[in-house]
C-alpha cells in the first residue's frame, strides 16, 4: 500500500505550494499547506475500519406486516403516535366545538359539529389506513373516493365509503391534530417552535427510524422536498429543482444501500435554526452524524454541504467522508481556482489526512475525502460503455444515491392531495416514510415464506390498518334520519323504559306520526335518549332499527 500525506515518496514535500494557501491564519486553521501528490495511481488514504452490525433490529421471523409498521409508530408507553392523534383530535374537536357554540353562535341543525363523538383507537387506525391506501388508487380530491356516479362507474371506489363515510372521514381530517393549540408560546416568545404542530410526531419517528434499524458504513446526507403550495414562512425556494422549487425542505440521513430514512430534521428558516460560521451545510451534516461519531462510518454528501472544516471537523470524530466541493471554498488550494486542467487530466492535493481532488470529465469538478485513492479505475457508464474515472468518484457515485432511492419509494405510495396546512402535509409524508421503513425492515429480516414486493407490502398494510372497522354503510343511512336521532349510542348501548318523571308525558317518537296516535301522550321514556318510547313495540323498534318509523 502507499503511504500517505504525513510520509513516503507518494508526497512531493518540495513541491509545497505556498500559493494555496490565503493567510497565516487560514495555515494554522487548517493544519497547514497543501502538498501536491506525485504519482496518483499508487497514492492511499486509510480505509474505515467499522465493525458494527447493519440491518434491522429486533424483528422477529412471525411477526405481521402491521407490526413491522406500529413499531415506528411506538417508541414507549408515553410516546405514541397513535395515543398522541387520539387525544390532541378529541381535544381540538372539543375545543372547537366549544368555540362555535358561544354566544351569538349557533351551530346549525345539520352541522358536522353537531354529529361529532371522540376518534377510537380502531377508528384512527382505518383514517390512517384509507390515507395510505389513496397513495395506492390516486384521485384528484378527497370527495372524489365516495362519489357514487351511475354515469362514471368505472371510476367509482365503494370500498372507501364502507369503511368511513365521507362525512365521517373529512370530520376527523378536520379535527386532525398532533399538538394541543393552549399549551405552545406565541410567535415571538421564547421556545416558540414553527413546527410545535408536528415536532411530537417528528420526534417520535426519529427516535424510531434510529432504534429499528443499524445503518451500513457508508452513509449519505442530502435534502428531501415535500411538496407544498401553500403558504408558510418554512417553505423554501430551491431555484435547481424545475419541478418543485417551493416546497418544505428536510435534511435526511440514509443507509446508502436500502434507501432507509434514518433520521430527518426539517429546516425552519434562518431566523429559527441554530448556525454556524462554517455555514448551514455543516451545521445540517453535523447534526445529522452526531449520533454517529466515533463509529468509522463513512459519509456521501454533495457540494451544498462540502467544505474543508466540515471534513475535519469529522474526521477529528471518527467518521470519514467524502464529497463534491466548490473550488472556492475557504480552506481549498488556491491553484485549484486557475490550473489549466485538459480533458481526463486529475490534480491531486493532500494535507492532514485530506484529500482535494480536481478531475476534468465534461466539465471540471472538485472533490474532498478522508479515504480512499485517487487512482484510476475501470467502470461502466449508464450507456454501458467501458470508462476509466478516479476510485473516489466511483465511490462517490456508488454511495451517494442513498436519499434519492428513498425518495422514490415514498412516491410511489405517497398520496397526492391539496392542502393549506403545511403541517398536515408533512404528518401524511412522516407517515409513508414510516410504511416504507417498515417495508424495508420486513424484506431485509430473514423470514422462511417468499416475500412480498413493495406495492404487495403496502396493499396488506393498509388491509391490516383497517381491519374490521365499518361503519361506512351505517353512517350513509343514517343521513335519511332526523339529525337528533342520529347518535350510534341507541343502537349499541343498553337501554330501559322508565316513566317520566314529575307526571309529565310525551310523545312516542315511533308511532306519533300516525294520524291514529298523533294526539296521544305516554308516561313513558327511555331516560338515556331523552325521547318517550311506547313500551315493548316502539321501544324495541327504536333501539334496534336504523330507520324506526
Amino acid at each position: 500500500m502507499a503511504n500517505n500525506s504525513d510520509s513516503g515518496s507518494d508526497v512531493d514535500a518540495s513541491d509545497e505550494d505556498v500559493s494555496d494557501l490565503e493567510s497565516e491564519e487560514e495555515a494554522a486553521f487548517f493544519r497547514g499547506p497543501w502538498f501536491s501528490v506525485v504519482d496518483p495511481q499508487t497514492f492511499q488514504l486509510p480505509e474505515p475500519d467499522f465493525t458494527e452490525n447493519a440491518g434491522p433490529v429486533n424483528f422477529g421471523p412471525g411477526m405481521a406486516i402491521l407490526d413491522f409498521f406500529v413499531k415506528f409508530l411506538h417508541a414507549d408507553d408515553d410516546n405514541d403516535i397513535i395515543d398522541i392523534l387520539l387525544r390532541e383530535t378529541n381535544r381540538y374537536a372539543d375545543q372547537k366545538i366549544a368555540q362555535k357554540s358561544r354566544p351569538p353562535r349557533i351551530l346549525g341543525p345539520h352541522s358536522r359539529f353537531r354529529n361529532w363523538v371522540p376518534v377510537t383507537s380502531d377508528e384512527m387506525l382505518a383514517f390512517i389506513g384509507i390515507v395510505l391506501s389513496m397513495g395506492i388508487v390516486k384521485k384528484p380530491t378527497f370527495e372524489s373516493y365516495w362519489e357514487s356516479n351511475p354515469r362514471a362507474w368505472s371510476f367509482e371506489t365503494p370500498n372507501f365509503g364502507k369503511v368511513m363515510s365521507r362525512n365521517r372521514f373529512q370530520a376527523i381530517l378536520q379535527f386532525l391534530h398532533c399538538s394541543d393549540n393552549l399549551d405552545v408560546p406565541e410567535p415571538g416568545e421564547e421556545g416558540y417552535d414553527p413546527l410545535h404542530k408536528i415536532s411530537p410526531v417528528i420526534n417520535i419517528l426519529n427516535e424510531t427510524f434510529g432504534k429499528n434499524y443499524s445503518l451500513n458504513q457508508d452513509v449519505c446526507v442530502d435534502e428531501r422536498m415535500v411538496g407544498f403550495k401553500g403558504r408558510h414562512q418554512l417553505k423554501q425556494y430551491i431555484s435547481n429543482k424545475k419541478a418543485r422549487r417551493w416546497d418544505i425542505k428536510l435534511w435526511v440521513l440514509s443507509d446508502f444501500i436500502t434507501g432507509y430514512t434514518h433520521h430527518i430534521n426539517v429546516y425552519k428558516g434562518r431566523r429559527n435554526e441554530r448556525r454556524s460560521p462554517n455555514g448551514q451545510g455543516y451545521q445540517a451534516v453535523m447534526d445529522l452524524m452526531e449520533p454517529h461519531f466515533y463509529k468509522d462510518q463513512h459519509v456521501t454528501y454533495d457540494s451544498f454541504f462540502t467544505s474543508p472544516a466540515l471534513v475535519y471537523d469529522l474526521l477529528d470524530k471518527g467518521t470519514h467522508s467524502t464529497g463534491t466541493v466548490i473550488k472556492t471554498r475557504k480552506g481549498m488550494p488556491s491553484s485549484f481556482k486557475t490550473t489549466p486542467i485538459q480533458k481526463g487530466e486529475i490534480r491531486v492535493k493532500t494535507r492532514g489526512g485530506v484529500m482535494a481532488i480536481l478531475w476534468a470529465d465534461r466539465r471540471v469538478v472538485s472533490f474532498l475525502t478522508t479515504t480512499g485513492s485517487p487512482r484510476f479505475v475501470q467502470t461502466t457508464n449508464d450507456k454501458g460503455r467501458d470508462i476509466s474515472i478516479p476510485a473516489v468518484v466511483e465511490k462517490y457515485n456508488h454511495t451517494m444515491g442513498g436519499v434519492d432511492l428513498g425518495d422514490q419509494l415514498i412516491l410511489q405510495f405517497e398520496p397526492q392531495f391539496k392542502s393549506l396546512k403545511m403541517w398536515r402535509k408533512l404528518l401524511f409524508h412522516s407517515l409513508v416514510t414510516a410504511a416504507v421503513n417498515a417495508f424495508i425492515c420486513y424484506r431485509d429480516t430473514f423470514l422462511v415464506q417468499q416475500k412480498l414486493n413493495h406495492l404487495k407490502f403496502h396493499q396488506q398494510l393498509c388491509q391490516e390498518l383497517i381491519g374490521g372497522y365499518r361503519q361506512g354503510s351505517r353512517n350513509r343511512q343514517m343521513r335519511l334520519v332526523p339529525v337528533q336521532h342520529r347518535t350510534l349510542a341507541r343502537l349499541t348501548e343498553r337501554h330501559f323504559p322508565s316513566v317520566i318523571p314529575e307526571g309529565k308525558r310525551k310523545k312516542c317518537v315511533v308511532c306519533a306520526g300516525n294520524d291514529r296516535f298523533k294526539k296521544t301522550r305516554i308516561q313513558w321514556w327511555c331516560q338515556d335518549c331523552e325521547v318517550g318510547l311506547c313500551v315493548d313495540r316502539c321501544f324495541r323498534l327504536y333501539h334496534t332499527r336504523i330507520h324506526f318509523k
